[in-house]
């Protein structure tokens, strides 16, 4: 009988990445999720790793400054999309670093997506002390700032790409409130406004609701600005009840007018 093959441990993203510990004969999902798991190993560890060579066949990570540790791996023989350990030192001979590459921008949002998901305010310098508390990894303004622009992108969605999609959602809208009125108006084929009055809003404030409409306008923070101009009525508990709504670049006579017009 031939010898049975040794069984190697597999690398669980789920429960190792946060604090990542290596064994010869290891296997990963692809070289992605290698580098990615190093990398987070030197934040939870304070060393900086280097990856040399780095082809689409080995990768060997080592310590930059140049002490024993090093990881080789490559794909291996039987599955060539599996990445395995093949060799390593495991122990490391140098100090600790306080600064460190690994901690990027990307690598904070996605550490600490929930934290922004919960406080999307959350001020810099809580974002900087809780790098520095948690991985006692010093970060600048900058990288903390670039960190939390790229948590709330994932969080609110890419405006850029929203504002392609507005006829599909006009659509769906359309389908899904038969009878609603949502216009858009275009200058030259580039987006100004866009007006919207659901069918069971309005017909609910025409039939329960006081005759009564209160209208106003607000700024609009993100990429495009503008303006949220606003109808709202009240209902029988005295309560604030939306009849429309419109999105502006500004807040002007001419936008008013508009917006009433297609409110009446």
């Amino acid at each position: 009988m031939l010898p049975a093959r040794p069984k190697y441990a597999e690398f669980n993203e789920a429960i190792d990445m946060k604090n990542p510990h290596f064994k010869i004969g290891m296997k990963f999902r692809d070289f992605k999720q290698f580098k990615e798991a190093v990398k987070n190993y030197g934040v939870k560890n304070r060393y900086v790793m280097n990856f040399r060579p780095n082809t689409k066949t080995r990768c060997k990570a080592y310590c930059s400054k140049g002490c024993p540790f090093y990881l080789w791996a490559s794909p291996m023989v039987r599955d060539g999309a599996t990445v395995q350990i093949k060799s390593g030192v495991l122990k490391h001979e140098c100090g600790k670093e306080h600064k460190n590459r690994h901690a990027s921008a990307k690598w904070i949002a996605k550490t600490y997506m929930e934290q922004f998901r919960a406080d999307p305010s959350w001020k810099l310098a809580g974002i900087i002390q809780a790098v520095k508390t948690n991985q006692q990894v010093e970060i600048t303004r900058l990288t903390a700032y670039r960190a939390k622009n790229i948590a709330l992108r994932e969080i609110d969605g890419d405006e850029e790409t929203q504002m392609t999609k507005l006829y599909d959602y006009r659509l769906e809208l359309l389908k899904t409130h038969p009878g609603s009125t949502i216009k858009f108006r275009r200058n030259q084929g580039v987006f100004e406004a866009m007006y919207v009055c659901l069918a069971p809003l309005r017909n609910g404030f025409l039939a329960g609701c006081r005759r009564i409409i209160c209208v106003d306008g607000c700024f609009l923070k993100g990429l495009y600005g503008g303006q949220l101009l606003t109808a709202v009525g009240i209902d029988a508990n005295n309560l604030i009840y939306p009849v429309a709504w419109s999105v502006v670049d500004r807040e002007n006579r001419e936008n008013w007018v508009w917006f009433l017009q297609l409110l009446a």
